[in-house]
Parts: structure tokens; sequence; C-alpha cells
């Protein structure tokens, strides 16, 4: 009858080792997340905002799923370095 429970003892050690697994990588995650963050430049991120960059990675910083958003909005989109500075200065004529 024990042979029974077998499958499940299975299932419940995988779902230990998957909980490990991410509480390990959750983290890291996160950590690079904000890295990646305060290297870029601040034209890279969406909004008209002045201080765009210092939001999200104060954000990132406070809320921690707000690193997944940070994912989709910002690092998928825009290759690090990508984007060149907006020139303050008049055009020549």
């Amino acid at each position: 009858m024990e042979h029974l429970f077998f499958p499940f003892a299975i299932g419940f050690g995988g779902l230990a080792v998957a909980g490990g697994l991410a509480s390990i990588a959750y983290p890291l995650f996160v950590i690079w997340m904000i890295v990646d963050g305060v290297l870029r430049a601040d034209v890279e991120y969406p909004g008209t905002e002045p201080n765009r960059k210092v939001l999200w990675v104060v954000a990132m910083v406070l809320v921690h799923p707000v690193a997944i958003a940070y994912l989709f909005a910002v690092l998928l989109k825009v290759k690090r370095g990508s984007l060149t500075t907006v020139s303050t200065q008049a055009p020549v004529a």
C-alpha cells in the first residue's frame, strides 16, 4: 500500500527543489535588474520625466516585483548603450 504514495513523494520533492531554486534565483534576478538599471543612460527609459532613471531604480530597490516590469519595459526593448543622448545645443544654420 505504501508504494501508492511514492509518486506523491516524488512530486513534493520536486516542488521543494523548484522552490529552493526559485528562492535563490529571484534575489539574483532583482540584483541583476538593479545593476542594469544603474548602468543605463537616462534616455533609455520610457517616459518624459526628467528623473525617470532614478524613479525606476528606487522602485526596483523598494518594491522588488518592479524589476519584472523593468525587464519587459526597458531591458528587452532597448539594448544598453544603443540610444544616444539628446543634444541640447541649437542646430547650426
